[in-house]
């Protein structure tokens, strides 16, 4: 099975898409209101590309997202005061992050990356009894 990284993007518009990475004969792609929608639609447009192609490999999907992408796939998860104490960015501020309003500096995206790494850190060392 091939894996192939997949980049989810914010839209001007509020809307999702999601491109996969790969060198085939055929492309597909993810859009949707949601990240999770546009998730559910690139597995759609991927499997019709299959039927269309027969050859086409198969693929699994390791995503990588925009700022505004991730806060919103992770909202439904944690909330943004979570958040907030997680990376050490204000919540207002993330708010606006998540909602296109503004755009997070490389600086501030390596903070929140730097944080959910720790917490992810952290959940990983869990054992429950």
């Amino acid at each position: 099975m091939e894996k192939i990284m997949v980049i989810i993007e914010r839209n001007d518009d509020g809307t999702f898409t999601a491109v996969p990475q790969h060198n085939q004969k055929v492309g597909f792609i993810g859009m949707g209101k949601t990240v999770e929608e546009t998730m559910s639609d690139l597995r759609n447009s991927y499997s019709e590309a299959k039927e269309m192609l027969p050859t086409l490999p198969e693929m699994s999907f390791e995503y990588k997202f925009d700022t505004a992408s991730f806060l919103q796939y992770i909202s439904g998860r944690l909330n943004l005061a979570d958040l907030q104490t997680i990376t050490g960015i204000n919540r207002h501020q993330l708010s606006h992050y998540a909602t296109g309003k503004s755009r997070p500096t490389a600086k501030t995206v390596q903070r929140i990356q730097d944080g959910i790494s720790r917490f992810a850190d952290t959940l990983k060392q869990v054992r429950l009894v």
